[in-house]
């Protein structure tokens, strides 16, 4: 080889073969030598050599022709109806007991859970009942959960009771007349409302939008609701379900207060009638309280741990109550008042009032938002308890919505997962949906036969139950302390949306949350993370010169890690801090000019031109606009009489780039696989000027 000709590639003038392709002398030209082997550097060269060709995406047609072809009318029935699948392989000798055990224990707890959250929605306490009955059924043989426990859930129900208070008259209840409520007129004559059909048309709404959002695989919004949300919502609407409860506390009869503020003009009108309290109410849940806390503070956790099935201590304070309270006749004595007549007996299946659909379209959607959020959050826990199943978040809210269509025809509150009572199913060792079965039996005798003798219980006993049970909830405050600790955006979603429950109202602070969620991300994306990388001397990994001291940056050359999406609305801060750190660089460049630097490059390159290498390895994603920026800010640094050099573009970005047309200003001949190819192809331009 002729002395002149030595820095030359000795493959540059022949063609490299390998397994039967050939790659052009350009593409050699232009690639990394590597013990021998030619590895193309620019992206383009990459893309010949490896055959690259852009995923061509299926037609319309094409696509319901797949989709015809693939119909399994068997899978498609398993996969509406689960219970076709899992039935099929259960285990009946070893499983049906534990079914039946857990079953029998969640039915007991649906006993004070159901009427405490019927008084809570508004409605009789058998509905309660019946809301751990008809959907039920329909949730078995729908859900994929194998422990959730459908029926009543106090913040659904408090959410509810909203529209019942809004649109029915509630003197066909017995708890006063309603002052507020809206007289709705069908065209013929004005139309009084009882609660149950109010409840019941919401329900139907309900599970009209979970039923829209399953057919159209909508079960991804619920990534809306973060679990950081989700805690100060629940927590600002326990404070709402503890202020409902204080009336029947302290046994007084209260205005009605709806809208925002309202919870702080029902502590106003309780300081204002306090001494108008019925004391013996006041006792009753006094007694009550002290006697669940103790319970569950300081003797449950003992006592749980001896025996195989949980004691429903609420359904002993039921039983108790209304013993008492028929014994002592504290009704006519002591002016307590009680929960009134319980029917028995099944309900003769009714279409709700269709006609007020379109006022209730609204709450509708926020409280299916709502329970499908709970129910997908307590179905995946469960499901990591029990083993790792999977569940689908769209066949959820078909599960969910037709339950709710079925109960709405016999006077049910929308369903939600109860959190104690998903818990106790799998705890007592249930294993599928068919302890739910067993439930639902159970109860059944209760409807036909037990349910009148729970009328001389007082509401007051109910209310402290209700109080007690959300002690969990309240306790979730220090969710918002934890969240302050990891990230300020977090807590201030978190008090937002307990703040705006709080203050305005339950589908107010549900639609504050969600905004703020939305807001910290807008507020993250404005802002991409800009790494300045430095060589690890004597090899071609590259790192972030503020975390890894033995990174050493290159003289002459600037390399930038971009990490995050490029958008319309971080243009200005990309471009602004880019052009910042080409000036530093130079300036530090000019000043360390005569010291030493160990580099994997000649030394010549202090005297050259700065060139700027933008690493897109971490770029997810760049919008037009961004292209548009990325484009002035080439011609900004070509106008300084400097080099900008793009590296590891993943497919969506390079295929983003050329569809705006930027590889017509920009040339590919900067555009490389990897950082360590755009520093070598600077090396060998310094070398040749």
């Amino acid at each position: 080889m002729d002395e002149g000709n030595k820095n030359e590639c000795p493959l540059e003038s022949e063609a490299l073969v390998g397994d039967g392709l050939s790659t052009p002398a350009a593409i050699v030209r232009n690639s990394v030598h590597n013990g021998g082997r030619a590895k193309p550097s620019r992206r383009s060269d990459f893309d010949q050599l490896y055959l690259y060709s852009k995923p061509k995406k299926p037609g319309f047609f094409e696509r319901v022709s797949r989709t015809s072809k693939g119909c399994d009318f068997r899978g498609g029935a398993v996969s509406l109806f689960p219970i076709l699948d899992w039935l099929y392989n259960y285990k009946w000798k070893s499983d049906t007991i534990y079914d039946l055990i857990s079953g029998t224990t969640v039915s007991i707890m649906h006993i004070p859970h159901g009427i405490a959250y019927a008084m809570l929605a508004g409605v009789p306490p058998v509905v309660g009942i019946y809301m751990a009955f008809f959907p039920v059924f329909i949730y078995t043989l729908m859900g994929t959960s194998r422990h959730l426990s459908i029926g009543t859930f106090s913040v659904v129900c408090m959410m509810t009771s909203k529209a019942v208070l809004m649109y029915s008259d509630t003197e066909s209840l017995g708890i006063g007349s309603n002052s507020s409520a809206v007289v709705l007129d069908t065209g013929e004559n004005h139309t009084s409302l009882t609660p149950t059909q109010v409840a019941a048309a919401v329900c139907f709404v309900v599970g009209f939008w979970q039923v829209v959002m399953g057919i159209f695989k909508m079960g991804v919004l619920s990534v809306l609701l973060s679990e950081t949300l989700v805690s100060g919502f629940t927590t600002g609407a326990a404070v709402h379900v503890i202020t409902s409860q204080i009336s029947k506390f302290f046994g007084l009869k209260l205005p009605r207060r709806t809208g925002p503020l309202k919870i702080l003009f029902v502590y106003y009108d309780l300081f204002a009638h306090i001494l108008e309290a019925n004391l013996a109410a006041v006792g009753i849940s006094v007694v009550t309280i002290i006697i669940l806390c103790i319970w569950n503070e300081l003797l449950k956790p003992r006592v749980e741990k001896k025996l195989p099935v949980p004691i429903p201590i609420e359904l002993f304070a039921i039983i108790i109550g209304t013993l008492v309270s028929y014994l002592a006749d504290f009704e006519h004595v002591y002016k307590v008042k009680t929960i009134g007549h319980v029917s028995t007996g099944l309900p003769l299946p009714e279409l709700p009032p269709l006609w007020l659909f379109p006022n209730l379209l609204v709450d509708g959607l926020v409280i299916c938002l709502v329970a499908f959020s709970i129910n997908m959050s307590m179905a995946k826990i469960l499901a990591r308890k029990a083993g790792n199943y999977s569940v689908s978040a769209n066949q959820e809210l078909l599960a969910g919505g037709c339950a709710n269509l079925f109960g709405s025809m016999f006077g049910c509150v929308p369903t939600a997962a109860s959190l104690s009572r998903s818990m106790i199913q799998l705890k007592v060792g249930g294993k599928t949906q068919l302890a739910s079965f067993f439930s639902c039996l159970i109860l059944l005798f209760v409807l036909l036969f037990v349910g009148p003798l729970f009328q001389p219980l007082p509401n007051c006993v109910l209310a402290s139950i209700v109080v007690v049970a959300l002690k969990g909830m309240m306790m979730q405050v220090k969710d918002l302390f934890h969240a302050w600790r990891h990230s300020h955006a977090d807590a201030l979603v978190w008090l937002g949306s307990f703040l705006g429950v709080v203050l305005l109202d339950i589908d107010y602070g549900l639609g504050l949350g969600v905004s703020f969620s939305l807001l910290t991300l807008v507020i993250r994306g404005q802002k991409p993370i800009l790494r300045v990388l430095g060589n690890v001397p004597g090899t071609q990994i590259y790192l972030d010169v503020k975390c890894y001291h033995s990174a050493v940056e290159i003289p002459g050359i600037r390399i930038v890690q971009i990490a995050g999406g490029l958008n319309f609305a971080n243009n200005d801060y990309f471009q602004h801090k880019i052009l910042s750190l080409i000036e530093k660089k130079a300036s530090y460049d000019k000043q360390n000019a005569s010291s030493p630097v160990q580099t994997i490059i000649s030394p010549n390159t202090q005297s050259k031109p700065l060139c700027l290498i933008l690493d897109m390895v971490s770029v997810s994603f760049v919008d037009p606009s961004a292209v548009k920026a990325l484009l002035s800010l080439h011609k900004d640094v070509k106008n300084q009489g400097r080099i900008l050099c793009l590296s590891n573009c993943s497919w969506n970005v390079f295929e983003s780039l050329n569809k705006c047309g930027f590889f017509e200003d920009f040339s590919d001949s900067y555009l490389f696989s990897s950082v360590h190819d755009a520093v070598s192809f600077i090396s060998r331009q310094s070398v040749a000027l």
